[in-house]
Formats: structure tokens, C-alpha cells, sequence
């Protein structure tokens, strides 16, 4: 829960949490798969890296707003464009943002959500080492309008069903359980197949 800093300190884990769920690989070691996806006007919510997208009823990817609901969940966006396929951003784009904003077409690559993915994110508040194997839901925060980072996190209410399950903690320096800790997450809930609760 504390690591120290240069002066010997006690620090907690560090609140990060503009950077969304990013994919680390599969659980064979392998990458996860990437699949671009339409952007309508019709969604009416701003698109950053790192967000996770459902499966829009009209065929395209909308971001994933309601915790809990992630039976059509389709991944974590790593790349964003504008509708003529040009990274958001970049000089020749039409959208100047490093962001997709709401009602403007587009397009996302999405690290896709299958059941052996596995992703890193931030939770909320505070989970331990016995919460591993159980379930947490996504919890959509605004995005950074300035690095076009995702502002989604999970929950630190650990539960059955849920978008994912914890397969255990970033053992990265300074990372370590308790509040803001991030996490390994394998899907739960997902348009690629069907749910299984965790513990």
C-alpha cells in the first residue's frame, strides 16, 4: 500500500486515473487482438484511449457507460481517428483533439475483449489480496481533453458479477494493495462470449 520516495518517506499508491484500461496480452503470452470499429454521430459521449465500447445497436462502438452492463462490451480503445481514417490529432486530421468528441463520426481500434485478455486499470478506492478471483464493474470517469487519456477505472466493490474478474495486482514499484491500486483484469462480461462470474 506504500512505497517510499527518494527521501525514505512512506508515499501511498499514486492516483492515476487518466489512463483507462490498457491491454497488456493474452494469458498464453500472446497479443491481444485489435479490431477497428465505426463511430457514429448518434454517440453521445466522447471517445479517449483507454475507454471501454459496447456494441451499438446500429452496428457501430459507443463507450461503455453503465457499470455492470457489459454483456455487449467489445474492449479498450488504443487507437482513435477521424472519419477518414487519420490518427485524431494529427495535423491532416479533421478532428484537432487527441480525442473523439461526442456526436462526430469516426473510427476506434479496439484491444478486444475475450475471455483470456488480460488489462490493467486503476480501481476506485481500495481493494486487498483477498479480493483476487472476485468480480468489479468499470466505472466510466471523464476523459483528459488534454492527453485524450480515458478517465475509466473500476470499482472497489468486489461482487460475483461484474465486467471483470482480478487475476492479481501491476507488480510494478510503488503499486501494492489497497487504495488506487491497479489491477490484472480478465473480462467477465463480454460480446465475445458468454459470462462467467467470478468468486
Amino acid at each position: 500500500m506504500f512505497f517510499k520516495n527518494k527521501k525514505g518517506k512512506e508515499m501511498a499508491n499514486r492516483d492515476t486515473p487518466n489512463m483507462g484500461f490498457i491491454p497488456v496480452g493474452r494469458l498464453d503470452g500472446s497479443e491481444i487482438p485489435v479490431r477497428r470499429f465505426s463511430v457514429t454521430t448518434a454517440s453521445g459521449t466522447a471517445m479517449y484511449l483507454g475507454d471501454l465500447v459496447v456494441a451499438a445497436g446500429d452496428g457501430y462502438a459507443t463507450p461503455h457507460a453503465t457499470a455492470g452492463a457489459g454483456d455487449d462490451m467489445l474492449g479498450a480503445v488504443v487507437g482513435i481517428y477521424d472519419s477518414n481514417g487519420v490518427p485524431c490529432g494529427h495535423p491532416n486530421a479533421s478532428v484537432s483533439t487527441k480525442y473523439l468528441a461526442a456526436s462526430t463520426a469516426g473510427y476506434v481500434d479496439v484491444a478486444l475483449a475475450l475471455p483470456d485478455s488480460v488489462f490493467r486499470a486503476q480501481c476506485t478506492g481500495t481493494l486487498a489480496s483477498t479480493d483476487v478471483f472476485a468480480g468489479v464493474d468499470h466505472v466510466a470517469g471523464t476523459g483528459n481533453t488534454t492527453t485524450g487519456r480515458s478517465g475509466h477505472e473500476v470499482s472497489a466493490s468486489a461482487t460475483t458479477g461484474a465486467n471483470f474478474k482480478i487475476i492479481g495486482k501491476v507488480e510494478d514499484p510503488g503499486n501494492d494493495w489497497g487504495a488506487n491500486v491497479e489491477l490484472l483484469l480478465v473480462p467477465q462480461e463480454s460480446y465475445w462470449f458468454d459470462a462467467t462470474d467470478g468468486v
